[in-house]
């Protein structure tokens, strides 16, 4: 059904090339700096490749900062290359810019059309900022606080890496390019679909379905059109389902995963799926969670931390409707109900407590 392309040494090139853009596009420090000149004085190939990736990448900072490290180096004078070369070249963008993850169901009789990458773009939010995006073919993407989203369209395929962070997804139906979202060591493909992926750590995750379905693989598993169309119609039961090791869900439920394995499929009510999604109105909700719990999904809306001055503490438990990034109303809150008082230990150190007898 798909395959694992086997790099040649002209890849291998413009593997480490799309390796060295991403860390440009980020920034270098000065050790990456001489370390990428070195790589570049090293062959002709390699420069090449960098700069025909640069162009091929959806930002002028990346040219202004080769320009930089690179003075004497005009994109005017780089010789044109067969088409073929950009076909690769765009699919190593699109794989290779997601954290080098191996290029995906391109066989030896790969459509070249499918490789060329049409649309790239990378969307990020700051710590306590949601931003909303709408992808050039009408899909809704929102984020949540400090996410990462990197978006790779191709005329056959939409691949996004959630690098960082948590996202909704409101999917353009498009049979033709499915869509996948990859996250960790997870891949997300909606089959008609709204959607919501956390990513906690790369193994850590969790994926609640509120419209339609979403397949769960490995992201070696590359979905063409003929396979999508089929995986529409599928469920749990199929022998294509269990041979991939994949999992459907459906709308209404959720899936966790914890060290890279599916838990069981849960069956969310309609508090639940309100409870965890709160955050796309701008929103906290807890109900029954241990302080310590809340607390750490506080935090992922703030700069700041709270230290908690025993385990007894720590494991009461809270419930209540917060806006995200509140810290003043969560802190009156607990001292209203709880008699937890708080400290200021720094700009960004909450300490908290019983407040004493009197």
């Amino acid at each position: 059904m798909s395959n694992i392309h086997q790099f040649t040494s002209k890849e291998l090139i413009l593997e480490k090339a799309s390796q060295w853009i991403s860390a440009i596009d980020r920034g270098l420090n000065i050790q990456e700096q001489e370390q990428f000149k070195l790589w570049m004085l090293q062959s002709t190939a390699h420069q090449n490749a960098v700069y025909e990736l640069a162009q091929l990448w959806d930002d002028l900072s990346v040219l202004n900062e080769l320009s930089v490290l690179f003075p004497n180096k005009h994109s005017a004078g780089i010789k044109t290359k067969p088409s073929y070369v950009y076909g690769i070249a765009a699919s190593v963008v699109a794989a290779l810019m997601m954290c080098s993850y191996f290029l995906l169901n391109m066989g030896s009789n790969f459509n070249q059309n499918l490789a060329k990458v049409n649309y790239t773009k990378i969307y990020k939010t700051k710590v306590g900022e949601q931003a909303t995006y709408v992808l050039p073919d009408g899909t809704i993407v929102q984020l949540n606080t400090n996410s990462s989203l990197e978006v790779a369209y191709s005329q056959g395929r939409r691949q996004l890496l959630l690098s960082r962070g948590e996202g909704r997804f409101n999917v353009a139906k498009d049979a033709s390019r499915p869509f996948s979202v990859m996250a960790g060591d997870k891949s997300f493909t909606a089959l008609g679909t709204v959607f919501n992926v956390q990513r906690n750590t790369s193994s850590d995750l969790e994926l609640v379905v509120t419209e339609g379905k979403v397949m769960i693989t490995d992201p070696s598993v590359a979905v063409n059109a003929d396979d999508f169309k089929a995986y529409q119609q599928a469920d749990n039961s199929n022998h294509e389902i269990r041979q991939i090791n994949a999992n459907i869900v459906i709308s209404g439920e959720k899936a966790i995963i914890e060290q890279s394995v599916t838990k069981p499929i849960t069956q969310l009510s309609v508090d639940d799926v309100q409870r965890d999604l709160a955050w796309q109105n701008g929103m906290l909700i807890f109900n029954g969670e241990q302080l310590v719990d809340a607390l750490n999904e506080v935090s992922r809306y703030t700069a700041t931390r709270f230290e908690l001055s025993s385990d007894e503490l720590a494991r009461i438990k809270v419930a209540g409707v917060f806006k995200a990034g509140d810290v003043a109303g969560l802190l009156e809150s607990l001292q209203n109900n709880f008699s937890i008082e708080h400290e200021r230990l720094g700009e960004h150190v909450v300490s908290l407590k019983y407040q004493k007898k009197s």
